[in-house]
């Protein structure tokens, strides 16, 4: 495995033994369908073997990566974990016992590893109502439990908010301070913005970071969270948070510790942010992007293809469609600010 300084080592199609031709189909695919990619990029055992970026775009365009948040939140955990200030069995009423007087007594089994899989056992999930003047903690332990704690999936970005005040309970810092600290510095990233309210991160979204960073990320996960000598989060807690802990109803995903689960690890957020981490290739590939309909397909149909076929000769240079992608790019992009204005 190699790990980037200032950027990614390098390495052509035919040193990673990958299908020139189909990542070509790939990006054919993306002007047929124009798909509003901003930016992706493929690392095979740590090094790059192509990276694009739409117009306006470039390797220092920080976004917010929406649920994606939530795989940064769930490392966290993972290093306090190790640090053996918390541990998945604790009760979360424990952590905030100043803060609310007056709650539902369900609640007396909800565990840390119930907030981590989302199988808190409420019917709705209430985050987006929340106001600057509520008290989070109050209205959370006051929805209605439906389902025993452990039980069912439910997505809920409460519980990764609710997460992100443990971080802050535990460690007296913001969840984006005691990252920068613990991750961020150690895989050399700058620190990002994450948005957040009454000085807690949001954790479930609001993370303000570049491809690069997803990259990066990405690539500590493939290495079972060891970066060059280091241990930033340990082995065995990636291997429990990467595991099929819960499956999504009505879909073959399921979920883990704020990552997804299927041939692949995923961290995967709104509007098709994407970090995949697939061991069975040694890949990562990082995507920001602001599209509505489902893309997976150009990672399962052409790159996973592309490894599983290897290299073959090809007359066509990647370059050229690089450019052609940030040229095709221009007319979508413009469409999505004048959106934005509207």
């Amino acid at each position: 495995m190699i790990f980037p300084k200032e950027d990614f080592n390098k390495k052509s199609c035919k040193e990673a033994n990958i299908n020139k031709g189909l990542l070509v189909d790939m990006f054919n695919k993306i002007e047929e369908e124009k798909y509003n990619i901003h930016s992706m990029m493929l690392l095979d055992e740590g090094s790059k073997v192509f990276e694009a970026y739409a117009h306006d775009f470039n390797p220092d365009s920080k976004n917010n990566v929406y649920s994606v948040s939530k795989s940064f939140l769930s490392v966290a955990i993972g290093i306090l974990i190790d640090l053996k200030l918390m541990n998945l069995d604790n009760l979360v009423l424990f952590y905030f016992s100043e803060e609310v007087k007056d709650y539902l007594p369900e609640y007396e089994k909800l565990r840390v590893k119930h907030l981590l899989t989302m199988t808190v056992g409420q019917a709705t999930d209430q985050f987006e109502n929340l106001t600057p003047v509520d008290n989070p903690y109050e209205v959370f332990f006051n929805q209605p439990i439906v389902n025993e704690p452990g039980s069912i999936f439910m997505y809920n970005n409460f519980a990764s908010f609710m997460l992100s005040a443990i971080v802050t309970k535990v460690t007296g810092k913001s969840l984006n301070d005691f990252l920068n600290e613990y991750l961020y510095k150690k895989i050399g990233m700058e620190k990002p913005v994450w948005d957040g309210i009454n000085d807690i991160s949001f954790g479930c979204t609001g993370l303000n970071i570049s491809l690069q960073d997803m990259a990066r990320f990405g690539l500590l996960i493939l290495n079972d969270g060891l970066w060059e000598n280091e241990q930033v989060v340990s082995k065995e807690y990636l291997d429990d948070a990467l595991a099929k802990h819960v499956p999504e109803p009505g879909t073959p995903m399921h979920y883990g510790y704020q990552f997804w689960i299927t041939k692949f690890q995923m961290a995967a957020g709104y509007l098709r942010q994407y970090i995949i981490i697939d061991k069975r290739y040694n890949l990562v590939f990082a995507m920001q992007a602001c599209e509505e309909r489902d893309v997976l397909g150009l990672y399962v149909n052409y790159i996973v293809k592309a490894k599983e076929k290897g290299w073959e000769y090809c007359d066509y240079s990647l370059r050229d469609f690089i450019r052609k992608f940030r040229y095709n790019s221009i007319p979508l992009i413009e469409k999505e600010k004048q959106e934005r204005i509207d």
